[in-house]
């Protein structure tokens, strides 16, 4: 059985978490953001000055450092990066997304830290509103795209987005339970 983890872009890891026993379960998988404080894996950038930025500091030496194709084709196809496919039009932390759908290319499970997907009052801000829309429709569609993967919300406090309850494979359960998978 593979397992994953994907951390959220604004993950604030609880200080005394083992980072080698989360790791022991499965690879994390998340942004650029994540890096330094969660020794990150698998490390998506889509923003195209960032990406250059890190290869030219070698980041892409310490991890599986991933960029867009199209990224990469403009930074002259740097060697040791790893490529996905794909645009985002409403950018809305696309490096979430894309972490999803890349550990679900690879894992039977899927858990997910630090993700805030509580229900909402709409934003009266509409372009704010818009960005927040788009997100929650990535999210659910990288979830219902992939029936195949057992999604889990790790430590998810507050009620979940209504349209996200209706997801068959996505559970929420406890960082507790969840460490106890390195036993199966």
């Amino acid at each position: 059985m593979n397992i994953s983890w994907v951390f959220a872009d604004s993950i604030v890891l609880d200080p005394l978490a083992d980072v080698q026993k989360i790791k022991e379960i499965g690879s994390i998988w998340g942004s650029w953001k994540t890096w330094r404080s969660c020794q990150t894996d698998n490390v998506i950038c889509h923003d195209l000055p960032k990406s250059e930025e890190l290869i030219k500091r070698n980041f892409h030496l310490n991890c599986n450092f991933y960029i867009s194709n199209l990224n990469w084709i403009t930074l002259d196809r740097p060697d040791g990066v790893k490529l996905y496919e794909g645009a985002f039009v409403d950018e809305f932390q696309p490096e979430e997304i894309i972490a999803m759908y890349l550990a679900a290319s690879q894992s039977d499970i899927v858990l997910l830290l630090g993700f805030d997907w509580q229900e909402r009052e709409k934003n009266p801000n509409r372009l704010e509103e818009h960005k927040f829309q788009a997100y929650r429709s990535l999210i659910s569609n990288a979830i219902r795209n992939n029936p195949e993967v057992q999604w889990v919300l790790v430590d998810h406090k507050e009620p979940v987005m209504k349209m996200l309850v209706k997801l068959e494979n996505l559970t929420i359960d406890s960082m507790e339970n969840c460490l106890e998978l390195k036993d199966l």
